[in-house]
């Protein structure tokens, strides 16, 4: 994130009236306002106010252009069952992993954004968030960056069913173009097919784009069922969790 980015917003937080200064000038000012306590060092070159402690408020801030993902999206939206205190933020620019107040911060590049939540506060520091429907296959795509099955699982079942558009679905899975991701996502979201009002077409085209290889929903290795709709091994206690939602 380059200065004049980090200057602007934490000046904007402090004073009403902004004016340009020189590169020198924005160095300056940031020091002085953390050493007068008014704002805090998130990360090398980045300056935010102390009052601002949210840990999604400063992923996407932090960063250039960051937007939360994976498990940090599901944690926004309250679809998880963990809170973990490493938040997954995609960035246009590569950054090293960085902790502040108790959370860590680590770049997770996504192949796409589509239709990214914006929303703004009073504090001028926007947070950005992948949609549901782009948030559910992106955890498809990549379950460990998740939580795990059993996280994706329970996202899935508490998602609301106006909090995802088919539509939007099907974009996302053809932005991807991976055949074993169409086998995920068709036998993951026909669980809760009934819930989530998705149509028969949606899982025809699964089916049509999803090819004849056998594929494995996670390792290999925990993959000991098979599901012959969606030529897919599963693990068994996977096959024990569908039978009570």
């Amino acid at each position: 994130m380059n200065i004049a980015t980090t200057y602007k917003l934490a000046n904007a937080y402090i004073t009403s009236n902004p004016v340009p200064v020189k590169e020198s000038v924005m160095w300056s000012r940031l020091r002085q306002g953390k050493k007068k306590n008014l704002l805090a060092s998130v990360r090398r070159g980045v300056y935010m106010p102390v009052e601002v402690d949210n840990k999604f408020i400063i992923g996407c801030n932090a960063v250039q252009d960051g937007v939360l993902a994976y498990h940090s999206a599901l944690e926004y939206y309250l679809l998880q069952t963990q809170e973990f205190n490493e938040m997954y933020i995609h960035s246009t620019q590569n950054f090293r992993p960085f902790e502040y107040l108790g959370e860590n911060y680590s770049c997770k590049k996504l192949k796409f954004l589509n239709n990214v939540v914006e929303i703004n506060d009073s504090s001028g520091y926007a947070l950005r968030v992948t949609s549901i429907s782009q948030t559910l296959v992106d955890c498809m795509y990549n379950i460990n960056l998740a939580g795990g099955i059993e996280e994706l699982m329970y996202a899935l079942a508490e998602c609301p069913a106006d909090g995802i558009v088919e539509e939007e679905l099907l974009h996302c899975l053809e932005l991807y173009d991976n055949k074993s991701l169409w086998q995920r996502a068709g036998f993951l979201f026909s669980i809760f097919r009934k819930k989530l009002h998705l149509s028969a077409d949606f899982f025809r085209k699964c089916k049509m784009a999803m090819g004849n290889n056998q594929s494995y929903i996670i390792n290999p290795y925990f993959c000991n069922s098979f599901d012959k709709e969606w030529n897919l091994c599963i693990p068994d206690n996977l096959q024990a969790q569908i039978k009570v939602l």
